[in-house]
């Protein structure tokens, strides 16, 4: 299982990463930047996903031409 932050610069590209997501039925929630990590957005995507469905994550960012940072806990 990996654990951690999507880092988003905008509350826009957050909303959106949120849709693109769970649209894609990965289990996320909207939470407020956890303060060991810095951005610009006050909102980050917190997920748990499995090994195999990581690459799933990162790819549908990608492709949707969001800019993105991945902090692991």
């Amino acid at each position: 299982m990996i654990k951690g932050y999507i880092l988003v610069f905008t509350t826009s590209s957050a909303f959106e990463s949120e849709t693109i997501l769970k649209d894609l039925g990965i289990t996320i929630k909207l939470v407020p930047t956890p303060r060991e990590f810095s951005s610009d957005c006050g909102i980050a995507v917190y997920f748990e996903v499995e090994n195999e469905k990581f690459d799933i994550i990162s790819n549908a960012l990608k492709k949707q031409k969001i800019e993105f940072d991945i902090k692991y806990i």
